[in-house]
């Protein structure tokens, strides 16, 4: 495989400047990808597995990201918890409990559409398995905006 820049959407999680989870174009399609940690060295490494993502969770995934980017934006104006903190509360409570504390309704309707978009990502990640292995190298922004990744070595999942 010719090794070529492809579009990085999203970094979901990364660790010591390793970046870990997120979406990425694989010859053009959309994927997520995750690390591979090696237990043998301890350490993150430079494989990933690679799912495919079909259109509209694709979608979900970016629209994910962009409520992430919206939060990081306005976390100091508005009162809606960390996505991760909501998601914990929402698990123990009602939509309609939140909607109580003192802020925009409409924001507490992004963050109850985020909830729910995760649970559908995650959903579909759980029932569609990784069908490549693929080192990466990542450059650009490790915030997933004008980031890119160079796939090599790529190993199809036959499993």
């Amino acid at each position: 495989m010719n090794a070529m820049k492809e579009k990085v959407y999203s970094v979901l999680n990364y660790w010591d400047m390793t970046i870990i989870e997120g979406i990425a174009d694989y010859n053009g399609q959309p994927f997520y990808y995750t690390n591979v940690f090696s237990e043998k060295q301890d350490d993150w490494t430079d494989e990933y597995l690679l799912a495919p993502l079909s259109e509209d969770v694709f979608t979900l995934g970016k629209e994910i990201w962009n409520y992430w980017l919206h939060w990081l934006a306005t976390y100091n104006e508005t009162k809606i918890p960390h996505p991760v903190n909501y998601a914990e509360q929402r698990k123990m409570k009602h939509f309609e409990a939140f909607v109580t504390v003192d802020t925009e309704y409409e924001e507490w309707k992004r963050a109850e559409q985020n909830y729910q978009n995760e649970l559908a990502f995650d959903n579909y990640q759980k029932i569609n398995m990784p069908t490549i292995k693929a080192k990466g190298l990542f450059s650009g922004k490790i915030n997933g905006t004008e980031t890119f990744v160079e796939w090599t070595e790529e190993k199809i999942n036959t499993e």
